[in-house]
């Protein structure tokens, strides 16, 4: 009982602030400890804050009632050097305010860091884009010139079958100028064979025409 007594002196002379509320509930002058079971509570005597102005000054005429209220230990959020904060028991501690503050400020940063990563996964897709749109432009530029190696390629065939053909005139123009050359030296033996069978025929025929005639033979 002495312990709860020495922490309800600590409670004395004290603002009382409500986070659930949002308001100053007074202050405190006097402090007792009521046990009933085996709970206990604080029963806080106070002054009533009232006809607060907008300048926020303090003045005697703001303190004209007073009241008692009972809380347990476990409203009492926080105690400071001049406020007493309670929660009624719906707010946290300032450890686990302070904690979720720690939390949120992460969840903040990793919020930024991820619309981060998520702008540079843009930007990667749109470089993805790009390059497919180059491979798409150079997809087609191999095979045009891949049509183009075909068209060589066939080009090539042509030609060298073409060189072929023009061997084989070649080589046939030879044999035609073989024949030629053989043809001229058959038509010149000809020719001059007709040429000794005709002298021959004409001398003979000369010759008999003058043993005919008992003349001498010619010497043609």
């Amino acid at each position: 009982m002495a312990e709860q007594q020495g922490q309800a002196n600590q409670l004395v002379n004290k603002f009382v602030v409500s986070l659930v509320d949002g308001t100053i509930l007074g202050y405190v002058t006097d402090i007792n400890v009521e046990v009933e079971g085996d709970q206990f509570y604080f029963i806080l005597r106070m002054k009533v804050l009232e006809n607060l102005g907008k300048t926020g000054e303090f003045h005697s005429g703001m303190f004209s009632t007073e009241k008692k209220i009972r809380i347990r230990p476990s409203d009492i959020v926080n105690v400071g050097g001049d406020v007493i904060i309670l929660g009624d028991g719906k707010v946290p501690p300032l450890r686990e305010i302070e904690r979720l503050h720690q939390i949120a400020t992460e969840y903040n940063t990793l919020v930024r860091e991820l619309e981060q990563k998520d702008m540079m996964i843009k930007e990667l897709k749109e470089e993805n884009k790009q390059l497919n749109k180059q491979i798409d432009e150079l997809m087609k530029e191999l095979r045009r010139l891949q049509v183009i190696k075909e068209d060589f390629e066939h080009l090539k065939e042509q030609l060298i079958k073409q060189e072929g053909q023009l061997e084989m005139a070649k080589e046939y123009i030879r044999l035609l100028e073989g024949l030629r050359h053989d043809i001229d030296q058959i038509k010149a033996d000809v020719e001059r064979l007709v040429k000794g069978y005709l002298e021959d025929a004409v001398r003979r025929i000369i010759n008999e025409e003058l043993n005919a005639r008992g003349l001498k033979k010619t010497l043609l």
